[in-house]
């Protein structure tokens, strides 16, 4: 199969007006003179973006000014338009990485990224601890093709981290509303939310109560409250407007909250008693809050693994993810051997074994692995979690986190009981 072309989109904006082309250079155009550079974005053709352009010259948002049919009145509707024909067609692999590092030292860049709470990207650096991280597209599908055609038939979807008009989620359930024949879609806007089109492609404009319900079912847009209608609420997934849909309303719960959020996310979606699919930090794993929820199987990992994710200034960032669910998971993990052929293992000053990549089937006592065989489906292979966190000494000094886990069944077969309510305390390092 031959490697898909990759081509530049480039949208530039002057006085109102707004001019769509393709080529110049990629990344090494900085813009015509007097037009303000709004995005360079590189796109996955078959043949050139031209076709891509086509399409979006006929939509009915555009309008065009002058003898060419490359400029338009700007808009927010016209962006997001816009927006909805790119975004699926972004080549992640081609999009710049933002740089983290820099030469900053880790106070300064902290200090940096808390400037006015809003979302920083220099040359030289980007917030780390930033939440505005954007799913991508092709991640969207993977999640959606993982659970099935059947699973998603005549499902209410809910979004409640993601605008309507604007983020994968959305985008790929209107695009797919009739294959995966759905019964109706629906995405909260927070207001505080940095992907927005107002004025410019993302804006650091916060708005008082300017949040706002969209639902669709296959035929006509409900906005609520309707355009040019005061809000009165944030449009934050805790707010009693989106806790009522959630409760009421949705079949699935399926979003990208934020990162910093996540256990106050996950038990405030776990009340309502609804499927939940959301991404999450791939440490989550290790958060002892979990321990509960991993041993009554209320809690599970899809088997894959997303490390990239759009920032406000179109540029990707690298972060370990996991989609976390509480639908039930039946793969297993594949990576089992006799404790002899595991390459990789020790003990530390505990005496606790610790193994990497295969985890013993022929050793009865409580080991340490990292998260990774989780996200593998360890859990359903016979194994049962005992202590979320646990951080190996050896000859005095720290190893990473790991997690704690035992065989489910003894040598002589039955229930392995007697470590349930073991604590496994670290060795402490000696200065």
């Amino acid at each position: 199969m031959a490697k898909q072309k990759i081509d530049f989109v480039i949208l530039e904006s002057s006085e109102g007006q707004l001019e769509l082309h393709r080529g110049r250079g990629g990344y090494a155009w900085k813009g015509q003179k007097g037009k303000k550079l709004e995005w360079i974005l590189p796109i996955k053709v078959q043949e050139n973006a031209d076709e891509i352009l086509k399409i979006i010259y006929n939509l009915p948002e555009w309008n065009s000014i002058g003898k060419g049919r490359e400029c338009s009145y700007d808009s927010k509707e016209l962006r997001s338009a816009i927006w909805q024909k790119i975004f699926p067609l972004i080549s992640i692999d081609d999009l710049p990485q933002v740089n983290e590092k820099s030469n900053l030292t880790d106070l300064e860049r902290l200090n940096k990224t808390r400037t006015k709470g809003r979302y920083n990207d220099d040359d030289d650096m980007v917030t780390i601890e930033s939440d505005e991280c954007y799913t991508f597209y092709e991640d969207v599908h993977t999640i959606v093709n993982h659970f099935g055609a059947d699973y998603w038939k005549n499902k209410v979807v809910y979004m409640n981290c993601d605008d309507a008009g604007q983020s994968a989620f959305w985008i790929y359930f209107y695009n797919n509303f009739e294959k995966l024949q759905l019964k109706q879609i629906i995405s909260t806007h927070f207001d505080g939310s940095k992907l927005d089109f107002s004025g410019s492609l993302f804006s650091n404009q916060y708005h008082e109560y300017d949040g706002f319900i969209v639902k669709y079912d296959g035929k006509k847009i409900l906005r609520i409250p309707p355009v040019g209608n005061k809000s009165n609420f944030h449009g934050s997934y805790n707010d009693n407007e989106c806790m009522y849909i959630a409760k009421n309303e949705a079949d699935v719960i399926i979003t990208n909250p934020p990162f910093s959020k996540f256990e106050h996310f996950w038990k405030c979606m776990q009340s309502t008693g609804k499927d939940v699919i959301c991404f999450g930090n791939g440490a989550a794993v290790q958060y002892q809050w979990t321990k509960e929820l991993w041993q009554n199987k209320k809690i599970s990992a899809i088997p894959f693994q997303f490390n990239w994710f759009l920032t406000p200034t179109l540029k990707k960032k690298r972060a370990n993810t996991y989609v976390f669910t509480n639908i039930p998971q039946h793969h297993k993990t594949s990576k089992i051997k006799k404790l002899s052929e595991i390459p990789t293992q020790y003990y530390d000053d505990k005496g606790i074994l610790v193994v990497d990549k295969f985890v013993p089937n022929d050793y009865y006592k409580p080991f340490a692995i990292s998260i990774s065989p989780i996200l593998r489906g360890v859990l359903n292979s016979g194994y049962k979690l005992l202590q979320c966190s646990y951080r190996p000494v050896v000859e005095n000094k720290y190893k990473f986190k790991r997690t704690i886990i035992v065989k489910e069944l003894d040598a002589k077969g039955k229930p392995n009981v007697k470590f349930d309510n073991m604590k496994f305390e670290e060795a402490k390092i000696k200065k």
